[in-house]
């Protein structure tokens, strides 16, 4: 799993709303330091992962330091009986909404003029998700198959802001509470950082995306940081030799975490006590240790700290959109530059706009011009996701008539019968007849089948009518008799088996759900199962045995994105084109001779299933996608889409196969 990274701020330096004499008092540069390393760890990993693996444990370090300050804030806030809900949100307001909405709006902007459609689209979703703080929600949910790359989402940092303001949603409010129950409250840091941590090492077992952006496995870090608060006020360190050794373990431990944790590890999990230790110990040692007031408060680190907040919010856009632009990951010169812009857009951000809203008195006309300000963006973010990313603005770059693209035009006139009874139907993704007449043929398979079953029914005549059941796969021996899959798999096999109408079956799954493959190319990774052969064989054997013709219908080349296939200048200005110009996706067009042999071993398993079932037919849809004499494959021909969603076929070319493939099936009825 690819780490995006994040980064949680507490306030930089005194927060607003503590008198100025207390702020004077408490406030640690040594911090703002750790803040620092935190935040260069995390964009030298973004921008030169190789140097650093484990940088993006930069975020661990900020929860923990998240969760000291502002716990440390609300408990001396509460000692003084000054602690107010209401104050306490307004500082959150004053603190993280202006350079935030700087940041969307610049993206909105930077995305209007850069993406496609559909990365436009899904930056209109991110943007809301932004506003709402429910970032890590959402990229949980995109995770998965259909996911496109971490570094293709400009606003994939967000989820850590995401996380953090879940936190403290609860958090003032638990504390508040257990202050008039304060001989408990030390049992309460313990319970809360337990039951998450004992929750985050359950679920990295069996599910790292949900261990990595779910708030309940990732509330120990924040507690971390209360409970050194909390310690700090009571049980202070002392000692000067003994405040020496924590702060250089804790350094130590940092140093592991960031060189030896990568990308590939089961992460968070255990592995995140070495960055959240270590910045327990750095902070638990106080700002008097030589290494937290000689190196942690040297005034580059401090200077960088201070700035860490908008430095991380402009640095993933930046790197992102460039990405984007690229169509791969840009060279080491422009990386460089791209931080060195990164730094001057924090600075300034921190200089004429963070510094005056927070320096100016409370105001609650300032808290409802930033609220409405967010509310503004989040309205923006939804319009651009409803109106599909306002497809217009690119027709001229695709390489096809955009109208092509369209999958499903007459799905409208299409009926929801498959032989299935009326209780069973809701359970299938895809129930579908043609015409009124009962179906002679009978598709099974997966979003694949559905592509194509669109084109069978519109070119077969009224007495040549197709059925469709999806998304099913051939039933696999030795299933859990509940698996809720497998049972729908074997009632869609048995529903067709009992039709005596149905003459031919074909069956249409993605080379996906056969093989492992890369996410990009389609090109096959690894061996499939070892039952699947068998599987499949089972169910052609239980077909051809109930008097059905069987076809296997081979999978199309797998492209990017349709939308994603632009290149050309950006803008009407040859000076602004230098800069914004959409180089051509490679993997927009292949060559057949590499997508031959990336998938040699799936033809190889279909070539197995002819050999052991001679009256099997396979169908090849790839002559009709590729220009095999030129040996190219493109996601288009003469200027029409050949793919509509994903690697999915669309209706231009669901008609090309479905005429070819009727043909084919003439035959078979005729023999």
């Amino acid at each position: 799993m690819q780490k995006p990274g994040s980064l949680i701020f507490g306030s930089l330096a005194a927060p607003a709303g503590v008198p100025a004499r207390t702020a004077r008092n408490d406030y640690r540069p040594d911090i703002d330091g750790l803040r620092a390393i935190a935040v260069l760890a995390v964009v030298i990993f973004h921008a030169f992962p190789s140097l650093i693996p484990g940088g993006f444990v930069g975020v661990d370090i900020f929860f923990v330091i998240s969760g000291f300050l502002i716990s440390k804030h609300i408990r001396e806030e509460l000692s003084a009986g000054t602690f107010s809900i209401a104050t306490f949100y307004a500082r959150r307001v004053r603190r993280i909404f202006p350079a935030l909405s700087v940041v969307l709006l610049a993206c909105v902007l930077m995305g209007w003029v850069i993406l496609t459609p559909g990365e436009y689209e899904q930056l209109g979703k991110h943007v809301v998700a932004g506003v709402a703080f429910i970032s890590n929600l959402v990229f949980w949910k995109e995770a998965g198959y259909f996911d496109n790359a971490a570094d293709t989402k400009p606003l994939l940092h967000l989820w850590s802001l995401g996380i953090e303001e879940q936190f403290y949603i609860v958090w003032p409010l638990f504390l508040a509470f257990f202050w008039r129950y304060s001989r408990h409250l030390g049992r309460a840091f313990i319970g809360v950082l337990g039951i998450s941590l004992a929750y985050s090492l359950m679920t990295v077992q069996h599910d790292v995306v949900a261990d990595f952006y779910s708030p309940l496995t990732r509330f120990w870090e924040l507690a971390l940081g209360a409970g050194l608060a909390y310690l700090a006020a009571h049980r202070p360190a002392t000692g000067a030799a003994y405040r020496s050794l924590i702060s250089w373990a804790g350094l130590s431990l940092i140093l592991c975490a960031v060189i030896i944790v990568n990308r590939d590890d089961a992460f968070p999990g255990a592995w995140a006590l070495l960055p959240t230790l270590g910045a327990a110990c750095l902070i638990y040692a106080g700002g008097q240790t030589w290494l937290n007031r000689q190196v942690l408060s040297h005034r580059l680190l401090v200077w960088l700290g201070l700035i860490s907040y908008p430095l991380y919010l402009w640095h993933w856009p930046l790197l992102s959109f460039a990405r984007i632009m690229e169509s791969g990951t840009p060279s080491v010169e422009v990386r460089f530059w791209l931080i060195a812009a990164s730094i001057l857009l924090a600075w300034l951000t921190y200089q004429f706009l963070e510094r005056p809203v927070r320096s100016r008195p409370r105001s609650r006309k300032l808290i409802w011009m930033l609220c409405l300000s967010m509310l503004a963006l989040g309205a923006v973010g939804l319009t651009i996701k409803k109106q599909d990313g306002f497809k217009s603005r690119q027709f001229s770059m695709l390489d096809g008539d955009y109208g092509s693209m369209q999958l499903g035009a007459d799905r409208g006139k299409l009926h929801h019968e498959c032989g299935l009874a009326e209780a069973q139907k809701p359970a299938f993704q895809y129930c579908l007849r043609g015409g009124a007449q009962e179906p002679r043929y009978a598709l099974l398979g997966d979003s694949k089948a559905e592509a194509l079953f669109y084109g069978l029914v519109r070119e077969a005549g009224p007495d040549r009518q197709w059925l469709m059941i999806g998304s099913v796969f051939p039933p696999e021996r030795g299933a859990a008799a509940d698996d809720s899959q497998q049972m729908k798999n074997r009632l869609a096999l048995e529903t067709v088996i009992r039709n005596p109408d149905i003459e031919v079956v074909a069956l249409a799954v993605a080379l996906r759900g056969i093989f492992p493959v890369d996410g990009n190319t389609g090109y096959i990774t690894a061996a499939p199962a070892p039952d699947k052969t068998a599987d499949y064989s089972l169910t052609i054997q239980s077909l051809e045995q109930a008097g059905k013709r069987v076809v296997f219908v081979i999978d199309n080349p797998t492209f990017p994105d349709p939308t994603s296939c632009i290149s050309g200048d950006l803008t009407a200005s040859p000076l602004l084109n230098q800069f914004l110009r959409r180089k051509e996706n490679p993997l927009c067009t292949i060559r057949y001779t590499d997508h031959l042999a990336g998938t040699q071993a799936y033809r190889q398993f279909v070539g197995a299933l002819q050999q052991r079932h001679p009256g099997l037919t396979v169908y090849d849809p790839t002559p009709l996608l590729c220009d095999i004499p030129r040996n190219l494959c493109t996601i288009s021909h003469e200027g029409k889409f050949l793919y509509s969603y994903g690697d999915h076929i669309s209706d231009y070319a669901n008609t090309l196969i479905a005429r070819d493939m009727l043909t084919v099936i003439g035959k078979l009825r005729k023999r």
